[in-house]
């Protein structure tokens, strides 16, 4: 596009430069004879001249015009190509662990965007073990090297080390969720070595006004029994911001409690009560590790394929 804007120039220059040739000569040629004996013809020049003249100035203001026009058609130009190198970078970069993992089918670290919550990319960690892969983990219980009994803003916004102890944060939670329709898959394992598993067939929390609710949960399949459907509508609780008769202080972690719970995956590490718990696995009795993970449902590829065309 830069190189037809230096045609233009070039063009243009060798049309004014005929333009004035083509005028002028025929002027400078008639006008230039000695005519002394008339006056009349010698006027008739002197008007020629000065209609060339005035064609002439005419021109280049022309070119002045020109030239500004052509360098705003250069500015968006270089502006254009500035925004299609954006674009490009935006749609190289997965927005999910289904893209993100594609290629190299592995389970590790990898950056993806989410238009609802930011343009800039992030990390997340991607499981490509369990059911062909594509999980995005959004928390995990592997020691007690992080403390999970924290305050709202630190819920709302994520905390830990992406492949150890970690909570994705309620907002990135709640803009995958909400953008797309999302399946949920909980691994539990207890001290003894059984292992365990809860999934259900779709996960959406709601927004901070309302207070980050679990508002939709979806069918049930798995072994460790069906211990969060108990918990659907309750809002998010932490210490400092109670939705639920303070059960984030007397359990300690945050969770969706409802009088209290049934399952709280955020509690204590290491302890046989007031722990990490799934009732339907064993009451009383702390899970030694637990990690949840959500994938984008078939429903939600359909739609993202339709969007992509």
């Amino acid at each position: 596009r830069l190189e037809h804007v230096a045609e233009i120039k070039m063009l243009r220059y060798i049309l004014f430069l005929s333009v004035h040739y083509l005028l002028w000569f025929p002027v400078e040629n008639v006008c230039g004879e000695t005519l002394d004996s008339s006056t009349i013809y010698d006027y008739n020049c002197d008007v020629q001249i000065d209609v060339v003249k005035t064609f002439i100035k005419e021109l280049q203001d022309v070119r002045k015009r020109e030239d500004i026009i052509l360098a705003q058609i250069s500015l968006i130009e270089t502006k254009l190509q500035s925004v299609e190198e954006q674009l490009s970078v935006r749609k190289s970069v997965a927005s999910s662990c289904l893209e993100a993992a594609a290629e190299s089918f592995k389970t590790g670290v990898y950056n993806i965007t989410l238009e609802k919550f930011s343009d800039t990319p992030f990390a997340v960690y991607c499981n490509e073990e369990v059911d062909y892969g594509g999980w995005l983990v959004i928390q995990r219980r592997v020691s007690d090297a992080v403390d999970f009994d924290r305050d709202w803003r630190e819920y709302k916004s994520g905390f830990g080390v992406l492949d150890e102890n970690y909570w994705i944060g309620l907002e990135k939670l709640h803009a995958f969720t909400s953008s797309c329709q999302h399946e949920l898959y909980i691994e539990m394992q207890k001290y003894s070595g059984e292992s365990y598993y809860a999934r259900y067939s779709e996960f959406v929390v709601g927004s901070e006004s309302e207070g980050y609710p679990l508002r939709i949960l979806g069918t049930y399949a798995g072994t460790a029994g069906d211990s969060l459907k108990y918990h659907l509508g309750a809002k998010f609780t932490t210490r400092d911001h109670d939705n639920d008769r303070k059960c984030a202080v007397y359990f300690e972690g945050a969770w969706w409690f409802k009088k209290c719970y049934y399952s709280h995956l955020n509690g204590p590490y290491g302890q046989r009560r007031k722990g990490i718990d799934w009732r339907g696995i064993a009451e009383n009795e702390s899970m030694q590790s637990a990690q949840m993970m959500i994938r984008p449902t078939e429903k939600c590829l359909r739609r993202m394929s339709l969007k992509a065309k």
